[in-house]
């Protein structure tokens, strides 16, 4: 289950207008969602994925920096602490979040930054970056999510039915998004194509954030 534990730090006085196309992609977990992100990186002009930080270890073939800042969970409380982060939770029990200060330096060095948080996450990025564009990617069913969680082959049974349960209290969610792409069997090159079309209009409109 997701936890709501966001801290309502004071924000920094050392603040700045930065300017891009801030997009967060929301899926449920497995939903094909990085694999639709690097699709997008590789099609689109000057656009780079945000580098989210956890508390979870990585897994295989997962680099710190590049798919995750990996903190241990001490490290991640020490910079909660210290106000660094712009949103946090606890998902399936270990910590996410995204830093304020990198944040902004990822928006004032690229055209387009895509941030992938859950709901919960984007809801709280939302009410500090109204500006930003969202984006759901919705599996075609629940049980072709089950289907494509298995084959991970990265999930105990009880894991499984966890992301699961929180699948269908992320899809409820739907509704509070911009935009929303059906995730097709066999068809995830079709689905970073239409987010692409989506991504590109949006940013022909860049917007100012104060971070």
């Amino acid at each position: 289950m997701t936890a709501d534990v966001t801290k309502r730090d004071d924000p920094p006085r050392d603040r700045e207008t930065v300017r891009g196309l801030l997009v967060i992609v929301s899926a449920p977990s497995g939903g094909g969602k990085d694999s639709v992100i690097e699709r997008l990186v590789r099609s689109l002009d000057d656009a780079v994925v945000y580098v989210t930080a956890t508390s979870r270890p990585p897994r295989k073939g997962e680099v710190h920096g590049e798919h995750y800042f990996f903190y241990e969970p001490q490290k991640f409380r020490d910079e909660i602490e210290a106000g660094n982060f712009l949103e946090w939770s606890v998902v399936h029990d270990e910590f996410k979040g995204v830093r304020r200060d990198a944040l902004a330096d990822t928006l004032r060095q690229h055209r387009i930054v895509i941030v992938k948080p859950d709901p919960q996450g984007m809801r709280k990025l939302k009410a500090v970056l109204p500006e930003a564009v969202t984006v759901f990617i919705q599996p075609e069913s629940l049980g072709l999510l089950r289907r494509w969680l298995t084959s991970r082959g990265t999930e105990s049974a009880e894991s499984l039915e966890l992301r699961l349960r929180n699948a269908e209290i992320e899809m409820a969610a739907v509704p509070e998004y911009d935009h929303v792409v059906i995730n097709r069997d066999g068809k995830l090159d079709d689905t970073a194509r239409e987010i692409a079309a989506i991504i590109t209009k949006e940013a022909e409109r860049p917007r100012t954030y104060w971070l």
